[in-house]
């Protein structure tokens, strides 16, 4: 990762043979915009700019012909995130200003794009088709869950921010890797999001999800950046009790299978901004 972060900081045609190479293969497209995010913060926001707009040109032309304008939404994300964070120094506002881009991003997608929308359907009907030739029971229960073409563009813009918000933070990495070594792992254990708005947020997701799936998928981006949040407490108690790595692994796979720790992890951030909850674990 240093190696790459290394050969990105080189010059503007090497981080844009990066940026671009993730902009036409979608597999790579985080990796293209760490390397924005690297860029705009560490060389400046006319410098970052350059390489976005470049990056983004394949990816519009891709998303033309494809009608999948995906990695387009993700590149821009990042980039304002980064210049958010290079002119404000606050990793919290950052990843609070991916949100509207991806929101917008999913209802420009809902209103313009229907067409990719339906198509993604019609290849998840056929599939659950075969699957209901083969095993009715288990057919008939995925047809009952198939989402809508508004769900389905709910979902996409909650995974662009929580994909966005990652290379955000790996563009962030890169840069105190290469500049000031230890920096990101201090930012992101501190990372806090202010009471109000954390309450806020975590409302909106919560209310979502309780007023079905239709708004959930919708509502679930309101609860990425407290999500975050929640990470870098996680991060901030092991460390403070020095519980290692294998604690940290074990706690992402059980957030990633246990449901009620998504939940849990919100609860938590949402307690830690009013009574400081991290900071009240006494160490070992």
């Amino acid at each position: 990762m240093r190696g790459l972060a290394e050969f990105i900081m080189r010059g503007r045609w090497q981080a844009l043979a990066v940026a671009v190479l993730g902009s036409v293969l979608v597999i790579a497209a985080p990796m293209s915009a760490a390397a924005i995010a690297l860029v705009t913060m560490a060389q400046g926001m006319r410098n970052g700019t350059w390489v976005a707009l470049w990056a983004l040109l394949p990816a519009l032309l891709l998303g033309w012909v494809s009608g999948d304008y995906g990695t387009g939404f993700l590149l821009l994300s990042v980039y304002v995130g980064a210049v958010v964070l290079a002119q404000t120094l606050s990793l919290s506002l950052a990843l609070m200003a991916i949100i509207p881009v991806s929101a917008v991003g999913g209802f420009v997608l809902l209103t313009f794009n229907t067409a990719f929308l339906e198509a993604m359907l019609s290849m998840l009907d056929a599939w659950i088709a075969a699957l209901q030739s083969e095993s009715p029971e288990t057919g008939d229960s995925l047809n009952a869950l198939r989402p809508t073409a508004n769900q389905v563009a709910g979902l996409m813009a909650t995974g662009n921010a929580f994909l966005a918000s990652l290379s955000l933070l790996l563009g962030r990495y890169w840069q105190s890797a290469l500049f000031k070594p230890g920096a990101f792992g201090e930012e992101f254990r501190a990372l806090k999001l202010p009471g109000a708005l954390t309450a806020l947020l975590v409302l909106v997701a919560m209310a979502g999800a309780l007023n079905g799936s239709e708004t959930a998928a919708w509502s679930a981006l309101a609860g990425i950046p407290v999500t975050l949040a929640g990470f870098g407490l996680f991060h901030h108690i092991a460390k403070r009790q020095q519980l290692g790595g294998t604690f940290l692994t074990i706690g992402y796979v059980l957030w990633v299978i246990v449901d009620g720790l998504k939940v849990g992890v919100l609860l938590a951030v949402l307690l830690d901004a009013f009574l400081d909850l991290g900071r009240r674990v006494r160490p070992k």
